[in-house]
């Protein structure tokens, strides 16, 4: 599937705002296929939000590079298992 620089950024712009949510949901349409994910029962940490904000930057400055789909996937699963239950 395509990576679409425009919901990668507005995921971007989401996860920065504080909401994971958001931003899994403009990654979703991205993953090609979806796999049942436990939620957090405590608060997103910091690191692991830091890190998929990084996936994301290094997505939006080349989203032709043989990684870009493996990130896009990662920062999906990343983003729902930091998400609250």
């Amino acid at each position: 599937m395509a990576v679409k620089v425009e919901q990668v950024q507005a995921a971007l712009t989401s996860l920065q705002a504080g909401d994971l949510a958001e931003a899994a949901r403009l990654l979703g349409p991205m993953v090609p296929s979806k796999r049942h994910v436990r939620a957090s029962t405590a608060s997103a940490a910091p690191e692991e939000v830091d890190e998929v904000e990084r996936w994301l930057k290094k997505i939006i400055a080349d989203p032709t590079d043989d990684e870009a789909a493996g990130l896009l996937t990662r920062s999906y699963y990343k983003l729902r298992s930091q998400m609250p239950a």
